[in-house]
């Protein structure tokens, strides 16, 4: 089992308005292989994390015969770590080998434990399962109870102790194997989740990031948040959000150019390099806000977008005003960035979830968790 992990750079973290590289192609989401949004489906949520929670029923594997893994569970993670990052989880298994027999387990692993998943008990399809994790003086409590068969594991661990934990996640997880390789992935009944809880309250829907995973030519995603609850079921874009993915994908590809030079630029850089990006920049935003402004969007959609825009063109002439003189102090530039990054990001959240995409993919860590650049 692998948990999400990654940044974003200071320039991208402002202006790149979209899902990551993955999350930027066409189509309609289902039976399309230009769009993947990763591995895994459900919510992550960022801030400063004792405890997470939740409860599910075991999710039952469709007859079939050949090999065929998923997982569903609950996670702690540090984000924004060189290395592998501290982080633990706990949950169930639902495998199926060569054989036709499918094989159902409560299990946990961290990042010691390379991933692997540790079988604790048996478990059976229908069970309702409760897990939970909580965090104090630098020892993990994991609990995992079966509530159908009463069978329960519950133990301490001071792996994973150290660190500022800061993202919470309620995932289903198509595993990988250690060469990095997808296993086949089962079809599977939806997932419940109830309980939904970090440090021990559930969390407010406006501070969680749906993610959604593909598979099989389809996607997989979580419904949203209501009260402390929310299934993981089949799910396909809009025809809003496939024109919102086709918008932003340039914009999203121009923010990486620029976010790789501007990390290389010094006092010492030449002012024609500094003015070069930052005419392209300014031509990439400023192309982005129009078709933004000229796109026919849901009702539910039009504030956000309208927000979007204004912040976005404002954007625009910052990076127009480089273009025309090289600012003399880099630092203080970046802090103007730095300003707009929480509003950007606010704004690009809402418009993702009123269009209802996924607002992270495999390898993304909610901004706010991210680490600022200097």
């Amino acid at each position: 089992m692998r948990a999400a992990g990654g940044r974003f750079g200071l320039i991208t973290a402002v202006i790149a308005i979209c899902l990551g590289a993955q999350g930027c192609g066409g189509g309609s989401g289902h039976g399309d292989a230009t769009v993947s949004f990763g591995r895994m489906a459900g919510y992550v949520w960022s801030g400063h994390l004792v405890s997470v929670r939740a409860s599910w029923s075991v999710p039952r594997m469709a007859s079939g015969f050949g090999e065929a893994h998923a997982s569903t569970w609950i996670g702690a993670q540090v984000a924004g770590v060189p290395g592998p990052s501290p982080f633990i989880q706990v949950g169930t298994t639902e495998d199926r080998g060569s054989a036709a027999h499918p094989a159902y387990g409560a299990f946990w692993t961290d990042t010691q434990r390379g991933y692997h998943p540790q079988i604790l008990f048996h478990v059976h399809p229908g069970d309702v399962v409760t897990s939970a994790l909580s965090l104090h003086a630098g020892r993990w409590r994991v609990v995992i109870a079966d509530t159908t068969s009463r069978r329960e594991a519950t133990f301490e661990t001071r792996e994973e102790g150290a660190g500022a934990f800061t993202l919470a996640e309620w995932l289903q997880e198509d595993p990988s194997e250690t060469s990095g390789r997808a296993t086949p992935y089962p079809r599977l009944s939806d997932v419940h989740m109830t309980g939904v809880a970090a440090n021990g309250v559930p969390p407010r829907y406006r501070d969680m990031y749906a993610q959604w995973m593909s598979v099989d030519a389809m996607n997989l995603a979580p419904t949203p948040l209501r009260g402390d609850a929310f299934t993981i079921a089949p799910e396909v874009i809009t025809a809003a959000g496939r024109r919102y993915l086709e918008i932003a994908r340039p914009q999203n590809v121009s923010a990486r150019r620029i976010d790789t030079a501007e990390a290389r630029w010094t006092n010492g850089t030449p002012a024609r390099e500094i003015r070069s990006a930052s005419a392209a920049a300014a031509t990439s935003e400023t192309g982005y806000a129009e078709r933004l402004a000229l796109g026919t969007w849901p009702a539910a959609a039009r504030p956000a977008i309208a927000s979007l825009v204004r912040h976005v063109r404002a954007e625009a002439r910052l990076f127009a005003a480089a273009a025309q003189r090289a600012p003399a102090d880099l630092p203080a530039w970046r802090r103007r960035f730095t300003a707009l990054a929480p509003i950007l990001l606010r704004v690009a959240h809402e418009v993702r979830r009123a269009l209802h995409l996924p607002e992270l993919v495999s390898g993304q860590v909610p901004a706010a968790a991210a680490p600022r650049a200097p």
